[in-house]
């Protein structure tokens, strides 16, 4: 099982960069690259809250799930 990270595609859909979206939300760019490149550990419902705010979007919008490949 896996979570595709999207906000990336989204944030640069709506013509964000990673600075603007930092601001507006109130965290740092590395945090926001963290988030990005799947290398943050969690991600709380408040900061999922800010993201969807800022980027307008839901958050079905910046991630989705990938089942894993069954094996016959």
């Amino acid at each position: 099982m896996a979570v595709e990270i999207r906000l990336s595609q989204v944030r640069e859909e709506r013509g964000v960069s990673q600075d603007q979206l930092a601001r507006m939300i109130e965290q740092s760019r590395t945090n926001i690259q963290n988030i990005e490149r799947g290398r943050a550990k969690s991600i709380t419902f408040a900061t999922l809250g800010k993201l969807c705010a800022a980027l307008e979007c839901q958050p079905g919008d910046l991630f989705r799930y990938v089942p894993d490949k069954v094996k016959p």
